[in-house]
């Protein structure tokens, strides 16, 4: 379990707060999905429970442990981070880019062993990436280094898994396909899995818990079936929000 109590976070003394006292749980194995406009806070939160940040007032604690007493190995064992874009890391390929993520289980001047390539290489055709393992990150798609920073992710084993607006850069097809594995993560396999998305619709899909933010509060919570209606929706969104039965077409969706 997660939980944060009235976190409060602003870039520089004279900036203005872009996080006002934030309180939530979110629960072992379970996805919670951060909803809310541009510049609600969501990115600043997915850094903040990473730890790449801290807060300036508030409190977050992992299993009821403060989160400011682990160390950078503790936390690299127990929750893996993935933000919207890769670093300039062209001159790697795929697998070695995914191997490094075990980096946290090997020792210093320690190769990584067959048993971290296996797993590199079933987590790449769980994906649908093996085909992309001998390519260069510098030689392959945008919404293909996306796939893999979040499969690097999974190779990384970890109890949590934060991911900052995870389909941004991915077609219909592939954003259904990482949503598929993440759901499978926390069912099967008791990932707490934590992200931001633009589109309630894939908190529906996860049947995740959604946390509405707005201007650095969340004003909201509960089940994706009760808080992604457009009576809840609005608070946030505004007064255009209708169901897609009240449109004059029919929105496009994927079966999965």
């Amino acid at each position: 379990m997660i939980e944060i109590q009235n976190l409060k976070y602003r870039y520089s003394k004279t900036a203005p707060a872009v996080l006002k006292g934030a309180n939530a749980v979110f629960e072992k194995g379970k996805i919670s999905v951060l909803l809310g406009l541009n510049g609600s806070g969501k990115t600043t939160l997915i850094k903040l429970l990473a730890g790449l940040y801290r807060p300036d007032e508030g409190q977050i604690t992992y299993e009821g442990r403060a989160a400011d007493l682990m160390s950078i190995k503790e936390r690299s064992r127990k929750i893996a981070y993935v933000a919207q874009q890769i670093g300039r890391t062209d001159d790697f390929t795929v697998l070695d880019y995914m191997l490094f993520s075990a980096a946290n289980r090997v020792k210093i001047y320690e190769l990584p062993s067959e048993d971290e390539i296996s797993l590199v290489k079933a987590t790449a055709e769980r994906f649908g990436v093996s085909q992309l393992l001998d390519k260069k990150l510098g030689e392959i798609s945008g919404g293909e280094r996306q796939i893999i920073s979040i499969a690097a992710a999974v190779v990384q084993n970890t109890d949590v898994i934060l991911l900052d607006e995870p389909t941004s850069s991915l077609d219909i097809c592939n954003q259904y396909k990482v949503l598929s594995v993440l759901k499978e993560l926390a069912e099967g396999e008791e990932k707490t899995v934590i992200l931001s998305s633009h589109n309630p619709n894939h908190a529906l899909f996860l049947n995740a818990a959604v946390f509405l933010l707005h201007d650095g509060i969340i004003v909201d919570f509960g089940a994706a079936g009760e808080i992604v209606v457009p009576d809840r929706l609005k608070q946030v969104y505004g007064d255009r929000v209708v169901y897609s039965r009240n449109l004059e077409y029919n929105e496009i969706s994927f079966l999965c």
